[in-house]
């Protein structure tokens, strides 16, 4: 591990004090490079600095985004093995998490990163840019559209979402990009018995099977979280996803 302190020497980030991210990610049996953590560093300058003119996070402070984005995002090894070659896709991405902290600190994943807001698929593309990382791309575009492209239907081994939406409607966005033997991991908050009940008819519906739900407390935190794993059994019927907004107006129940 390296020290409490890491100073950027090639770019203008000054220090900062990362014993809460390395104590973090220690408690995961996650180990990073140097410049791993650069890029990190970078990414979280880039995003207070884009933050000033577009809203792509309530949380700012350095240490909350180490907890709440970076270290949050990263929580999905205890989950599912990340040293592999993987295709993921991060639904609904927003400013960048999980898919950001993901492919920095596991390169050998292939990442898509969807967002329906275009700004944000430009800033994340900046970010791509300047972090210099390959395998990963920003597309512009709904759930509902981009499910029914051949180039994404069923194409991916794994599809992880951070979204605020409830399981059922999370699922018919989520489980179409799935092949069949991969899964669709929603990031949750601690309390999910009940969403994950009124879901389990529509996860049927969409192909998959075998919920699994792993409580925690969020590393070096006293945050509760859930993962939420779906194993992709069988083709989603073409009839899902449902044309745009229908799955979060009315979800299959």
């Amino acid at each position: 591990m390296l020290g409490q302190e890491y100073s950027v020497t090639n770019h203008t980030l000054g220090q900062y004090h990362l014993e809460k991210l390395y104590s973090g990610m220690e408690q995961m049996g996650i180990s990073c490079s140097p410049s791993e953590i650069e890029k990190l560093l970078i990414f979280y300058e880039m995003l207070i600095e884009k933050n000033k003119v577009m809203n792509l996070t309530a949380i700012t402070e350095f240490d909350d985004v180490l907890e709440k984005h970076f270290l949050d995002s990263l929580s999905l090894v205890r989950n599912i093995n990340l040293r592999q070659s993987l295709k993921v896709l991060d639904l609904g991405t927003g400013a960048g998490f999980p898919g950001i902290p993901l492919k920095i600190v596991f390169p050998e994943l292939e990442l898509v990163l969807v967002d329906s807001l275009n700004k944000r698929i430009q800033f994340l593309k900046e970010v791509i840019e300047k972090l210099g990382l390959s395998g990963i791309t920003a597309v512009h575009g709904r759930a509902e559209e981009l499910a029914i492209k051949a180039e994404y239907r069923e194409k991916f081994d794994l599809c992880v979402s951070r979204a605020v939406a409830n399981l059922s409607s999370l699922s018919e966005y989520c489980i179409p990009f799935v092949k069949i033997g991969g899964y669709f991991i929603s990031y949750k908050s601690g309390e999910i018995e009940e969403e994950v009940k009124a879901a389990k008819k529509a996860i049927a519906v969409l192909g998959g099977k075998g919920v699994e739900v792993e409580k925690f407390t969020l590393a070096g935190t006293d945050i509760s979280r859930s993962f939420v794993k779906i194993e992709k059994k069988k083709s989603t019927p073409n009839f899902y996803p449902r044309k745009a907004g229908t799955p979060s107006r009315d979800p299959i129940h």
